[in-house]
C-alpha cells in the first residue's frame, strides 16, 4: 500500500543467538531453524521509539511514542498501535496469524498476538506492541522484525481431535529403540560431529523412517513498499 513505511519478507533462518552458540551449534537444529523460516516477517521501515512510565491501565497517558508519528496508545495497558497500512485479502477458509517472531527472545518489547478474518476486514493489518520495561527509551530499528504472519485456515484446524492413547505393545519396544539412538547419537556428538538423522529422516541404522512436508520452506512477496513508494 502506497506511503506505508512497514514492509514484509520471508521470515530469515538467521537469529543473533544463534551466531553466538559454539560454532553456531543451533544451526544443526533442523526444527528450530526450519520454524524460524515459517511465515513473512513484519518490519518497520523507520525505528520505532516509545517511553512506558511502567503503569498499567486503560488510558493512553502512560505511553510516550517517539516514533512513528501516526502511532497511538489508545489501547492503554503499555502498548503501543501502529498502522502498518497493509491490507490483506484472502479466501473465506485462510485468516492471518500474527504473532511474536519466532525464536526472537526480547527484554524490552513483545508483539501481541492476533488473528485477522482477512476475507472482509479491509483495514490495515493491525500491529500492536506491548512494552516490557519502564522509564527507558525503547528503540525498535528499522528493519527489525516486529511480528511474523502466517497464513491460518481456522475451518481445517476446527474440530481437530488429538486422541491420546496407550500403546502398551510398542512401548517396550519404542524404548529400546530410543536407547539405541541416544547411544549412537551420543557417540557421534563426543566425536564433535553431527547426526542430522532427523533432518534426514532416518535412524541410527541411516535407514529411511519417513519424510518432512517440506525440507526448504520457500515464500514469496510480489512487489513491495518502500519508502513511501509502491514497487
Amino acid at each position: 500500500m502506497p506511503n506505508s513505511i512497514f514492509d514484509i519478507e520471508q521470515m530469515s533462518i538467521k537469529r543473533g543467538w544463534m551466531d553466538d552458540t559454539s560454532e553456531k551449534h543451533a544451526y544443526k537444529c533442523f526444527p528450530i531453524t526450519q520454524a524460524n523460516v515459517v511465515g513473512w516477517s513484519l518490519f518497520c521501515l523507520e525505528d520505532i521509539v516509545f517511553v512506558w512510565d511502567g503503569i498499567n491501565d486503560q488510558t493512553p497517558d502512560h505511553m510516550q511514542i517517539l516514533n512513528p508519528s501516526d502511532s497511538h496508545a489508545g489501547r492503554g495497558q503499555s502498548s503501543v498501535s501502529l498502522d502498518t497500512g497493509l491490507i490483506f485479502r484472502t479466501d473465506r477458509d485462510v485468516s492471518l496469524w500474527m504473532i511474536n517472531p519466532v525464536n526472537y527472545f526480547n527484554e524490552d518489547f513483545e508483539t501481541i498476538s492476533n488473528v485477522i478474518s482477512t476475507s472482509f476486514y479491509d483495514n490495515p493489518l493491525p500491529l500492536a506492541i506491548k512494552a516490557k520495561k519502564a522509564n527507558v527509551d525503547t528503540r525498535i530499528k528499522a528493519g527489525t522484525p516486529v511480528a511474523t504472519i502466517i497464513p491460518i485456515s481456522l475451518t481445517n484446524l476446527n474440530h481437530s481431535v488429538i486422541n491420546l492413547v496407550e500403546y502398551s505393545d510398542l512401548k517396550n519396544l519404542r524404548r529400546q529403540a530410543s536407547i539405541d539412538y541416544g547411544k549412537a547419537a551420543q557417540e557421534i556428538n563426543k566425536s564433535g560431529k553431527f547426526t542430522d538423522w532427523y533432518k534426514k529422516a532416518v535412524n541410527e541404522k541411516n535407514e529411511s523412517i519417513g519424510g518432512h512436508e517440506v525440507n526448504t520452506l520457500r515464500l514469496h512477496v510480489t512487489g513491495s513498499i518502500k519508502n513511501g513508494e509502491s514497487k
